[in-house]
């Protein structure tokens, strides 16, 4: 039985951050009757017996799942329509996760779009939630300018920086624009708010997602091995490590510092700065990754492969042209001697069919394919976080990075989304 009545309910819980916060709150994190309900709400479809969320239990919030939320078209009033009609005791909810993003190719569109959509939440929770307490929102290293070449400032990254974005490179990005709305929604009420930062997210999503960088690589080694004899028992895969997988970058991409951080670890800050809100309140802003020692996509590689019973090596080739460790987001080298991973899934993907993982082609990252396959070209310079603001919390201590990736890779093939 639950102990107290706070209601949690998350936007976009069917995304890389929605589905580990549902599923540490429905463990429950942090203990047993901290929420007696959480509202897990989607745009896309979800089938909850495929979500792989904690079954109901005596210590387990109520659960509601409202698919079929379209935050773009509709205003505040609407939304509480809305939500009212679909909703059980919505005028009960103290604390909101939010987690809606809509990539677009035109990034002033991008963030005006965006930016509606939340002032339609934030619109639609002050008319009719009179208990809200706290809203918690995810930024991203998008806002310490490294889709700009070569990065925009120099690391650590910490906090301050983001108030310090050139222009130009400030109005292409939303979280300033949430920033403002949520500290002109907030003021004169009796709820606050936070912004957290991770860099790379490394976790699992039921349905596949766009930007999903654990799903994309986690496909491209199980078609390789498979491709490659390399038998599907995860266990016999771990054993015999005799077929070498080159990392999918360059040099420079394969030795730049950066912080990963799990789904998990990240849904669990979240949730922790939310119930401490005279520390973690206020509009701050916390950087959060596994660990304050910084890693690499090179120094990982070869774990990752291992999972699927490969030897994962360096880079085959250092990019053709010295200009091409400046590439834009989404930008690849002229010339590659090798497939990209979304080129070897777009060319081997029936064999997920053959195999029995028919989902595994619907639920892949479909269309920022082209971006996660440049992530090991175009991300060549230091962009590590700066942990200090986070470490003087009392949350929990460093984890290892490789942890999250591997527990997505199994979360993964048992959910039919790899071999």
């Amino acid at each position: 039985m639950t102990d107290h009545n706070d209601h949690a309910i998350v936007y976009g819980a069917s995304g890389l951050i929605g589905w580990a916060l549902i599923n540490q709150l429905l463990s429950p994190y942090p203990d047993s009757g901290t929420f007696s309900k959480v509202t897990a709400v989607t745009n896309r479809p979800l089938d909850l017996s495929e979500t792989q969320w904690p079954e109901s239990h005596s210590r387990r919030p109520d659960l509601q799942l409202l698919s079929g939320v379209d935050l773009r078209g509709c205003d505040g009033l609407t939304l509480v329509e809305n939500l009212r009609r679909v909703a059980n005791d919505i005028e009960g909810v103290t604390h909101i996760y939010y987690l809606v993003f809509t990539a677009m190719e035109d990034d002033i569109e991008e963030v005006a779009t965006n930016r509606r959509m939340l002032q339609n939440v934030i619109d639609a929770h002050n008319l009719v939630s009179p208990k809200l307490k706290f809203v918690a929102f995810s930024g991203g290293t998008r806002g310490y300018g490294i889709y700009a070449p070569g990065g925009t400032f120099t690391p650590p990254l910490h906090e301050d920086m983001v108030n310090n974005l050139p222009a130009d490179y400030a109005e292409t990005v939303v979280y300033p624009y949430y920033r403002e709305t949520l500290k002109t929604a907030s003021r004169g009420k009796n709820w606050t708010w936070c912004e957290v930062c991770p860099d790379a997210i490394i976790g699992f999503t039921p349905n596949g997602s766009q930007f999903s960088l654990a799903l994309h690589w986690a496909q491209y080694l199980s078609l390789f091995a498979y491709k490659n004899g390399v038998g599907s028992d995860t266990t016999q895969r771990a054993d015999r490590p005799t077929i070498e997988v080159a990392f999918p970058g360059s040099t420079a991409g394969a030795t730049s510092l950066f912080s990963p951080v799990s789904s998990q670890r990240l849904a669990r800050f979240m949730i922790f700065a939310s119930l401490h809100p005279d520390a973690c309140g206020g509009g701050q802003l916390f950087n959060v990754a596994d660990r304050g020692t910084p890693c690499t996509y090179g120094e990982l590689w070869p774990h990752l492969a291992k999972w699927f019973g490969l030897v994962g090596v360096g880079p085959i080739e250092q990019a053709a042209k010295a200009e091409d460790n400046i590439l834009k987001v989404g930008e690849l080298p002229q010339k590659t001697s090798i497939l990209t991973p979304g080129e070897y899934v777009a060319a081997f993907r029936d064999v997920f069919s053959e195999r029995g993982c028919p989902k595994a082609i619907r639920g892949g990252v479909g269309a920022g394919s082209r971006q996660l396959d440049s992530v090991g070209y175009w991300l060549t310079f230091d962009r590590q976080l700066d942990l200090k603001k986070l470490r003087g919390t009392v949350f929990e201590g460093d984890e290892n990075p490789v942890q999250g990736w591997l527990e997505s890779f199994a979360l993964f093939q048992k959910a039919g989304l790899i071999i």
